[in-house]
């Protein structure tokens, strides 16, 4: 596919809807602005979300901006996300699977090998789910039954710079326009002796997000030997508030299963998204075109009261209840022979990872974590490009209590173009 058609897709991308952030079905998406989607593409995906201090040549540096300064092509990259999930808590399970888009980005050099530039759209957290409680109404044989339902999420659009500063040595810098919408219901109705037709009530919260990011890069990389280096990465996170606008009124479900507002405005007010400041650091080694073995830890620094706050504090504050965590990520990628030209496996690029992650959330004095098992592998196409593919299996929470426990599988498929563009013809 020539170079103009694959603008024809990155455009059609930026203006279409299925960039909505909504690939996900959890019950934990219920706080906050639902769940953080992180920068990893696919090749970092493969080897447990690992990227901050493991430089590639033939794939966009999402990870750390100062790494951006290997892709001296442009590339252009775009994947897609599906899951398989299966909720379960102490009574029973369902299972659920979702898709949708992951990441569209482009690098390309200002300065090959010293200045390289970044744009991006990728989501940034997503909200899906749908669950209900019974509730008894004391001194009566009637239960309240409460269902609960969201959707939405937040996307970002990102510019990145890297530059190198020295030998082996290079800095980064990630701006990004966060927005989006997420929208949350709950109808109450009642069940048991003595209920007649009835049309449930509930209430009805939309609330808009806008703000910005701002995230540091640093690398250093020592050559051991010729073909053997040693390589470290740093990264910061500002974090922050985003700005966000709530309408909040109650409204009342028809029999036709359709809602109608009802004539009780709650709030229609602004207030603030507390985003965590966050600290990741890197290590890895690298046999050249050979071997790579990458270890990443993060540290998330959560406000413990980082739910949505109202201006007004006259209107009440958000009881949802937050945990500074750590992040933890191993991966492991093999080249068997990148130049083999009679064995097109032992072109292939081979990953495998492990990633452990606690959530920032706390429910009922109880905190949740996120480990999983991941795979994947990067195909040679025509060129120095690539079909990539990451495959995690991933294990959250425990079914235990008010507690659910997800256990999902997770495939990633993305593409890689690399290529020369915007450099101008010596001859015709």
């Amino acid at each position: 596919m020539n170079r103009v058609k694959w603008m024809i897709i990155l455009a059609a991308f930026l203006s279409c809807k299925f960039v909505l952030a909504q690939n996900k079905y959890s019950p934990y998406t219920v706080f906050g602005v639902g769940d953080l989607n992180g920068m990893a593409l696919a090749n970092n995906a493969a080897m447990g979300n690992v990227g901050i201090a493991t430089p590639s040549v033939w794939h966009v540096n999402n990870m750390n901006p100062a790494l951006l300064t290997y892709n001296s092509l442009t590339v252009f990259e775009i994947g897609v996300e599906g899951e398989n999930r299966t909720v379960s808590n102490e009574f029973n399970s369902v299972k659920v699977g979702t898709g949708g888009f992951k990441y569209l980005t482009l690098a390309f050099p200002i300065i090959p090998n010293k200045w390289t530039s970044n744009i991006g759209l990728m989501p940034y957290s997503s909200v899906n789910y749908s669950f209900s409680t019974r509730q008894d109404v004391d001194g009566t044989n009637v239960d309240a039954i409460f269902d609960f339902e969201g959707d939405g999420g937040l996307n970002q659009v990102y510019f990145s710079n890297g530059l190198k500063i020295a030998k082996g040595l290079s800095a980064g810098l990630r701006m990004s326009y966060i927005f989006g919408l997420t929208e949350a219901r709950t109808s109450i109705y009642l069940d048991g002796e003595g209920v007649t037709q009835q049309f449930p009530t509930g209430r009805h919260e939309k609330t808009n997000y806008s703000g910005f990011d701002l995230g540091l890069g640093f690398f250093y990389s020592k050559a051991v030997t010729e073909t053997n280096l040693l390589n470290f990465g740093l990264t910061y996170d500002l974090g922050g508030n985003i700005n966000g606008n709530r309408l909040d009124r109650l409204e009342i479900e028809t029999t036709t299963g359709n809602y109608v507002p009802g004539d009780t405005l709650i709030n229609d007010e602004s207030g603030k998204y507390q985003l965590p400041a966050e600290l990741g650091v890197g290590f890895s080694w690298q046999i050249l075109n050979k071997l790579s073995i990458g270890l990443d830890i993060k540290r998330s620094f959560w406000q413990e009261n980082a739910g949505f706050l109202y201006d007004d504090t006259s209107l009440g504050q958000d009881a949802e209840e937050y945990r500074s965590t750590w992040a933890i990520g191993l991966g492991f990628q093999i080249t068997p022979k990148y130049n083999d030209v009679n064995s097109y496996l032992k072109r292939i690029k081979y990953r495998i990872g492990l990633d452990y992650k606690q959530e920032p959330f706390v429910i009922d004095g109880k905190t949740i974590n996120n480990f999983g098992i991941n795979f994947g592998w990067s195909l040679p196409v025509k060129g120095v490009s690539a079909i990539n593919m990451a495959v995690k299996y991933g294990q959250r929470g425990e079914a235990s209590g008010v507690l659910v426990k997800e256990q999902y599988f997770k495939f990633v498929l993305g593409a890689t173009i690399n290529d020369r563009w915007f450099v101008r013809r010596k001859y015709n």
